[in-house]
């Protein structure tokens, strides 16, 4: 279509061309010359256009498909850098013009702008991160939670430290992570750097996060998705995952407490692992009798400590000499901190025992 339109638009200059060369000198009537000038006008208008029509399709062509390469960003900030220094450079080339002869001076005019118009979409185009950071916005597109997310079931955006913690999966295998876990680049950045540290601890940590994450792509009823966004207007990950969260409005997954207390503050609904663990551990009153393997002494003189199969500690009065064994005690308090619940407890009685 592109070539047949440039090609009658080629044809209907030749043939007004050819009709007013074969009419002869103004004012002349029409004859058998124009009538000749103009059909030969328009059987050479129809061939030329057509390889001009064939030629300007593959110039456009080639521009689209450079077009495709390039970022969207960039298009934008170059489109508006060429717009302003065009501008400018006409404006400011106004003046010389003037002081020249008309058809020079707006010759260099049309010169000047177009030079303002390269060097504009140029210098946009290299500069567009900058620049869309200097106005609060990321050059790189954001990922809505509104195709992942649904009234029963909202995205979730997880941090480091849920990623690299042990018990995420099983939660995941036991149904109680449902939908669509959202992962920043910034956050596999993150685990990468930690998988490859040099302390020991911390690379098989960020390893096992690694491992975890691959793990839940292939679990069923789970999706896993990698946002390519970035917040360019913080440089911390913390700052980062809560404007995140606040602009996808998901639900935040973290075991970090501090992160947790300043996204809720910032109207952020967290999930808090910890807080998962610590509400299904099973509930100890005073009186109950429990058994409990004493694993080392504590503070105090003659104390005992040992921990229940979920991880509570025990801290067992007159337990000292029994470090290595088993032995029931009964529980006499508990106590709320902020590493979780902790139990005291005592001796049970022989008759208990027996």
């Amino acid at each position: 279509m592109f070539v047949e339109v440039v090609r009658l638009f080629i044809v209907l200059i030749a043939t007004a061309g050819g009709f007013a060369l074969g009419r002869g000198p103004e004012g002349a009537e029409a004859g058998n010359g124009a009538v000749v000038g103009a059909t030969l006008g328009a059987l050479t208008g129809y061939v030329v256009g057509g390889f001009f029509g064939r030629l300007l399709n593959q110039v456009k062509r080639v521009a689209e498909r450079r077009i495709d390469e390039v970022p969207a960003h960039r298009v934008l900030a170059g489109a508006v850098g060429s717009i302003l220094l065009g501008v400018l450079a006409g404006v400011v080339s106004v003046p010389a013009a003037l002081l020249v002869p008309a058809p020079y001076g707006w010759f260099g005019v049309g010169l000047c702008t177009w030079a303002g118009v390269l060097q504009g979409f140029g210098i946009g185009a290299r500069k567009s991160d900058q620049l869309l950071a200097m106005a609060g916005l990321s050059s790189r597109p954001l990922v809505r939670a509104s195709p992942y997310g649904s009234e029963e079931q909202e995205a979730v955006v997880m941090d480091t430290s849920a990623v690299i913690d042990g018990r995420l999966l099983g939660l995941a295998r036991a149904g109680f992570l449902k939908g669509a876990l959202l992962v920043p680049r910034f956050v596999l950045d993150e685990l990468q750097a930690i998988a490859d540290a040099q302390d020991p601890n911390r690379r098989r940590r960020g390893r096992r996060g690694l491992e975890m994450l691959e793990a839940m792509q292939h679990q069923s009823g789970i999706e896993v998705h990698v946002l390519d966004d970035e917040v360019p207007e913080h440089e911390e990950v913390d700052a980062k995952l809560v404007a995140l969260a606040r602009r996808l409005k998901a639900n935040l997954l973290t075991v970090d407490e501090p992160l947790q207390r300043v996204a809720e503050l910032q109207g952020v609904r967290c999930l808090s692992l910890r807080r998962l663990a610590d509400g299904v551990r099973p509930v100890h009153v005073p009186g109950e009798v429990v058994l409990v393997p004493i694993t080392r002494e504590g503070k105090e003189p003659g104390q005992g400590v040992g921990f229940l199969d979920d991880g509570t500690m025990v801290v067992v009065g007159d337990a000292a000499p029994m470090v290595g064994r088993e032995i029931e005690v009964r529980i006499t308090s508990n106590v709320q901190t902020s590493m979780g619940r902790m139990l005291f407890a005592s001796l049970a009685p022989p008759s208990v025992n027996a």
